[in-house]
């Protein structure tokens, strides 16, 4: 699914953008405010004013915490130093805008559960018109208060349901060809929430999209799909999640009041509940009292999540719907809470459900702790016609009871490759990655199974366990054995999860390593599989759209990786391949010609991430950031990141930094060492053969430098890039151009619109005597008649000749003449 709706929101926008002051947009979890949003921002709507854009706080977050994040990401738009906490957050945000009066437009996304945002946000509003205002949030609140009144402000709410109009042009976004009739009957059955609408595309993209559905089909694929969004909602909720059946109860009578609340099962505190359930969003006031008693506040579920509830909840799951039911418990336990769950299919009687649950996904419950408790409920109450014959509890039996050797009470056993796992993702998320690898290479020599001899169960395990030793080695930056995990664990992790998450990553792998063929079929087989609802797809998502951008970028198509970064937004401090999006970013700012904003951003997110500054990921940001130093002529900085580094990501850097420094031996150096070849990185062999083709002019070598030229063009042309012929000084193409070797690329207009770096003067500082001696080496004298000309001996002509040749980083007379012209000299 998309994660912005350029097609269907449109006729909101005009909305937004007219309110210069404030605009509220109110809805439950299921309106699609924040797409709206996002979309929104997407069109740069308002380009003379600085954005700082606030994602949805905790529930449980404090005023002082939300108004610090809010200080420090405006510090950041404005690129100024945050001030020292002298005062409170909010003070300190008041005092920054009145100190740098440029105009703020503040996006402050879910906002429910920061206390008094109203009144916060009316006293912004005071500081002047260079502050406006887009929030979000599930609650009404008090924002008519702020509203009413004034004629640049105004609350959208009532109009965020999909048209009939718009659900089409979103079908149309997904590529499914649907008649008028259909999409009427889809708008009407989701009653337009845009969350349904577009997870109902989704599925259908998922299925077949030329598929002729009945009305029974079409309504089971609606309502299970809508049951997906509706149970996430629940589950993702901290109030909720645990309290999810009281959840389903409650909807019995669509009308909600304090009374009905108190009378559910299972809840000690009725006011928290009904307090949960209004800040959720999942109830609505009702707009008339004739339901309410003795003066109660009436609520009630808007009647498309009423219904799914009552289908959820139901201890007769409609028989229609079975297989939705086993899409439902799959969501559950892939990409939310599987012990809750379990907990619903244990209260059912539901056995055959409980052990899919428990056989599919006992790792996650086991790091929940749910199994120890659920699980002995689960073996104590199977009826006794569900004997071990059954392979499936057989299975579950095996993997949930083991006595040990002394006779102690039961224990849960687990494969030690799967507690291998769970110690591996926290290694990961140490930056550990020396010591992961070390875990994985003390497993990754075992045998690997025939997939195809495997029942699901076991093969998804095994693709599981690869799909972490894959990560691992990719992160770690051992290229090769991560390519290999990657792919037995796409080819093992068929038909779940795992199989589009490899692929992602592999994508990622071959992106970096400058081999867009490979990556651009491993991006399509990535977009193949359907996005997953939830926060998970926030996790698996990052791969392909980092590959998507680099490969871009390789071809010199600037737009598709904007869009593409654009679409993952920052990264999120639990975020592992973090740096590979840092990489993307630097490298088009770059080409953007914007390499300060480049080099701020990614300075201002390290500090998220030092902690995991390892591996790979230390490669691509210093990598990253040299390159964005060289742009800005800082060579020393970009030394001091990537001088010592012998990775072949950093080789065109290295290379670089010598050639812009007027040391084109130094670079040549670098070129013949080969580490892009070693490493199969032919993007990178092509980019450090063009700087060897332009070192070898300047040390008037015109053969060497057609032979790198001609080995240039043949690896950009093998790995499909363009990128690597604008990464030399704009001075050289003159020269580059003479050689008479045919390019892939018309490089005059080309370095026009992305050649960045430019030839850095050095100073070089010298003695007299050494600028006595070269000034009479470029008058074209010899050590010889230097020595009679200044009256000293040879050997001190030798001396001095060694000193200078020291100093402009030089071994001949030859390339000190050369050198001489291209610094400055005092």
């Amino acid at each position: 699914m998309p994660r912005t709706l350029p097609l269907s929101r449109r006729r909101l926008f005009s909305v937004l953008s007219a309110h210069s002051e404030l605009a509220v947009i109110l809805g439950g979890p299921f309106s699609g405010k924040t797409t709206l949003v996002d979309t929104w921002l997407a069109t740069d709507p308002c380009p003379e004013w600085a954005p700082v854009v606030i994602p949805e706080p905790a529930h449980d977050v404090t005023p002082e915490t939300y108004w610090a994040t809010v200080a420090s990401s405006l510090c950041t738009s404005l690129g100024v130093d945050e001030p020292v906490a002298a005062e409170g957050s909010f003070d300190s945000l008041c005092s920054i805008l009145v100190r740098h009066p440029r105009p703020v437009m503040f996006v402050l996304d879910g906002v429910r559960s920061v206390e008094a945002i109203e009144d916060r946000v009316g006293q912004l509003l005071r500081l002047g018109p260079q502050v406006r205002m887009v929030v979000t949030s599930r609650a009404a609140g008090s924002w008519a208060e702020l509203v009413d009144g004034h004629p640049h402000r105004t609350i959208v709410g009532d109009d965020l349901a999909f048209t009939v109009d718009e659900t089409a042009a979103l079908c149309r976004l997904f590529g499914l060809a649907r008649d008028q009739r259909t999409i009427e009957w889809i708008t009407r059955r989701t009653e337009g929430f845009a969350a349904f609408v577009a997870a109902v595309c989704a599925t259908l993209r998922a299925e077949k999209p030329d598929r002729v559905y009945g009305t029974d089909a079409l309504a089971v694929l609606v309502d299970s799909t809508i049951d997906l969004v509706v149970m996430h909602v629940v589950a993702a909720d901290p109030s909720l999640a645990l309290s999810s059946r009281s959840v389903l109860v409650s909807a019995a009578p669509n009308t909600v009041t304090e009374s009905s609340i108190s009378a559910l099962p299972h809840i000690d505190d009725s006011d928290a509940f009904l307090t949960a359930l209004t800040e959720s969003g999942l109830i609505e006031a009702c707009s008339t009292d004739e339901n309410s008693t003795d003066g109660e506040t009436a609520w009630r579920y808007p009647e498309v999540v009423h219904r799914s509830l009552l289908r959820v909840g139901s201890a007769e799951y409609p028989k229609e719907l079975w297989d939705a039911r086993s899409a439902l418990i799959d969501y559950w336990l892939q990409r939310s809470r599987p012990d809750i769950a379990l907990e619903h299919a244990v209260e059912r009687r539901d056995w055959r459900c409980a052990i899919d649950i428990v056989e599919k996904n006992w790792v996650a419950l086991y790091g929940s702790g749910s199994l120890r408790s659920l699980g002995i409920v689960l073996l104590e109450l199977l009826p006794d016609d569900m004997t071990t014959n059954d392979r499936t509890v057989a299975s579950l039996r095996t993997i949930t009871r083991a006595r040990n050797k002394a006779g102690e009470p039961e224990q849960w056993a687990f494969p030690r490759s799967f507690e291998t796992i769970l110690r591996l993702g926290s290694l990961r998320m140490q930056g550990a990655y020396d010591e992961a690898m070390e875990v994985c290479d003390g497993l990754a020599t075992e045998p690997v199974p025939n997939f195809e001899t495997l029942d699901d169960t076991t093969r998804h395990a095994h693709g599981l366990k690869y799909l972490n030793f894959g990560t691992v080695y990719l992160l770690g930056g051992r290229t090769t054995d991560a390519g290999t995990m990657l792919r037995r664990a796409h080819t093992a992790g068929r038909g779940v999860f795992v199989e589009r998450e490899a692929a992602g990553k592999l994508a990622l792998l071959e992106a970096l390593r400058g081999r867009t063929h490979e990556a651009t079929r491993w991006i399509e087989e990535e977009l193949r599989h359907p996005p997953i609802m939830g926060e998970a797809e926030a996790l698996i998502r990052t791969a392909g759209l980092v590959a998507t951008a680099l490969v871009a970028l390789d071809r010199l198509d600037t737009g598709t990786a904007f869009r593409a970064l654009s679409e993952l937004g920052t990264p999120r401090h639990t975020e592992e391949l973090w740096a590979a999006v840092m990489y993307a970013r630097g490298r088009l700012a770059l080409l953007s010609g914007v390499p300060a904003d480049g080099l701020l951003y990614i300075d201002s997110e390290l500090q998220h991430f030092s902690h995991r500054l390892t591996g790979i990921s230390a490669v691509l940001v210093d990598a990253a950031r040299a390159d964005l130093h060289l742009a800005l002529g800082e060579a020393r900085a970009a030394r001091e990141l990537v001088d010592s580094s012998t990775h072949p990501l950093t080789a065109p850097a290295r290379a670089r930094l010598r050639l812009l420094g007027g040391d084109p031996g130094g670079a040549e150096v670098i070129v013949h060492r080969g580490d892009a070849a070693r490493e199969h990185c032919p993007a990178v062999g092509a980019e450090l053969a063009l700087i060897g083709s332009v070192a070898s002019l300047r040390l008037g070598r015109r053969t060497d430098a057609r032979r790198h030229l001609q080995r240039a063009v043949v690896l950009a042309e093998h790995a499909g890039v363009t990128r690597p012929f604008v990464g030399v000084p704009p001075s050289a193409v003159r020269d580059i151009l003479s050689l008479g070797v045919d390019l892939p690329i018309d490089l005059d207009p080309a370095m026009a619109e992305y050649g960045i770096f430019r030839e850095i003067r050095v100073v070089v500082r010298l003695t007299p005597r050494e600028r006595a001696v070269l000034d009479a080496l470029l008058a074209g004298g010899t050590a010889s008649t230097i020595a009679k000309e200044q009256f000293v001996t040879l050997n001190t002509v030798k001396t001095q000749l060694r000193s200078l040749y020291r100093k402009l980083g030089v071994h001949s007379r030859e390339e000190a003449i050369a050198q001489a012209y291209r610094l400055v000299v005092g």
